[in-house]
């Protein structure tokens, strides 16, 4: 009865790694605000508050202003095929406190201070339930503010990285998917071979000598999962029937391993779209591309030794080939429905 119980509690505890809310599949909401202090001989506080928003984002959601501020113009324009930006034109009384409540951002983002002297001040938003808020700027305080240093802003986009791979549920499917279909050093090659194509394809694409449409990437990223569950399938049943199964060159070690490289071309131009969500300063360019690729590599290996952790234990109780199997399937229908998700809103 108590190996009954466990080995049931063993297969919840890997399914409950796919049954996340499919809300879960998405890129972050991240945003970047800049705040442009305005030169204006008229008494009051003058700006012109921009934020730049993946297209993903409704650019209708109102923004809260402080007491005593109002809107003198709203402007929208198409910065790209990923992003829009949403302009006004603020005044508020001097007296005026208080925060800037927006609707977007719920996942964090950067807001920019630019003053009257042609500096810079900068700082991470962390976000929130409802969207990004932040206080209406002090400007002379602004003009005294040190940048942040190195260990801070790698530790920012580092665990950028991290959060972005554990609760993107597409990105965990492709990785569940690697996971099962290899084992020891096979694994490690595939796991290898998925890093290096989304590091390509992140650098390159963040730095700007690629740029392609973000939705239709997410639809592509999406089947990849429904693909990979299908090799993971395909190795599970040669493994078990080696003798009834004869490899082919289509599925074929050699095979996955370039299938998952170019898959991981494909998911770097969404990690991409993440990072570049973020506005990220010249300064800190190096610093952003290289700690939030290895967050995104901290967040993968963490997910893959909670996956092997729980094989391992579920093959002591002889339950593992079938949860290999039914999560194969949980994460190919999954996929499926992503991709039909997003394919209708391109």
């Amino acid at each position: 009865m108590v190996v009954k119980r466990l080995r049931w509690q063993l297969a919840g505890a890997l399914l409950l790694l796919m049954s996340f809310p499919v809300a879960v599949a998405h890129y972050l909401d991240l945003a970047q605000f800049t705040l442009v202090q305005q030169n204006v001989e008229d008494e009051g506080l003058w700006f012109r508050f921009d934020a730049n928003l993946p297209v993903n984002l409704d650019a209708e959601l109102p923004v809260i202003w402080p007491e005593g501020c109002s809107v003198l113009e709203r402007d929208e324009r198409l910065e790209s095929t990923n992003a829009v930006t949403v302009s006004f034109d603020v005044t508020c009384d001097e007296t005026s406190s208080g925060l800037i409540r927006t609707r977007w951002g719920r996942d964090g983002g950067m807001l920019e201070l630019h003053l009257l002297d042609g500096s810079v001040a900068s700082t991470m938003l962390s976000g929130g339930r409802v969207g990004a808020e932040f206080s209406l700027p002090d400007w002379t305080a602004a003009a005294a503010q040190e940048p942040d240093g190195f260990l801070l802003t790698a530790w920012r986009y580092l665990m950028l990285g991290t959060e972005h791979v554990l609760i993107g549920l597409d990105h965990l499917a492709f990785v569940l998917c690697l996971a099962m279909m290899a084992r020891g050093t096979g694994l490690l090659w595939l796991i290898s071979a998925f890093t290096l194509g989304h590091s390509i394809s992140l650098a390159l694409a963040y730095l700007g000598v690629v740029n392609v449409p973000i939705v239709p990437v997410e639809a592509i990223i999406a089947l990849s999962v429904v693909f990979m569950a299908r090799e993971a399938l395909l190795a599970h049943r040669a493994d078990n029937n080696p003798q009834a199964v004869q490899r082919s060159a289509e599925t074929s070690f050699r095979w996955r391993i370039g299938i998952t490289t170019g898959f991981g071309l494909i998911h770097g131009l969404g990690f991409a779209s993440v990072l570049g969500g973020l506005g990220v300063s010249a300064a800190d360019t190096v610093v952003a591309l290289l700690f939030f690729n290895v967050g995104v590599e901290i967040g993968q290996l963490m997910f893959v030794m909670t996956v092997l952790l729980l094989l391992l234990l579920m093959r002591k109780v002889h339950l593992d080939q079938k949860m290999i199997r039914a999560s194969a399937f949980a994460a190919g229908g999954l996929g499926l429905f992503w991709t039909i998700e997003r394919v209708m809103g391109i």
